[in-house]
């Protein structure tokens, strides 16, 4: 892990004790189950809602088209940020804060590895 994590434009941040947690390889293995996760519920629900598109065409009705939709917009949300976070775990700027440039507890990161922002600039 470099010694130092920078984003462009900013004083380089020193690591804190413990920043060598997030350069884990349980991290790469965690995102990337996720993403395979999210990437096959979008695919259910691309299916469905494509299923029951199909079934309101032929009946002309099918109320779980906005549920479905709705569901599919969500979950393709969370693709993205799963695989935002991977291309932050590649780039080496993975569990520091896009705003303060500071660690992200990883308490915060075990519950969402996708997490941006550390607990002070997520409450701003």
């Amino acid at each position: 892990m470099p010694l130092t994590q920078q984003r462009p434009g900013q004083v380089p941040a020193v690591p804190a004790p413990g920043a060598q947690a997030t350069a884990d390889a349980r991290w790469p293995a965690l995102l990337e189950a996720r993403w395979r996760d999210r990437l096959r519920h979008l695919t259910e629900l691309c299916v469905a809602f494509h299923e029951s598109g199909t079934d309101a065409v032929e009946r002309r009705q099918h109320p779980s088209l906005r549920r479905l939709l709705r569901q599919a917009v969500a979950a393709r949300q969370a693709l993205s940020e799963t695989d935002a976070a991977l291309r932050r775990l590649a780039a080496g700027t993975f569990g520091w804060c896009e705003d303060c440039a500071a660690e992200i507890p990883q308490s915060s990161l075990l519950h969402a590895p996708e997490t941006r922002y550390c607990p002070r600039c997520a409450g701003c």
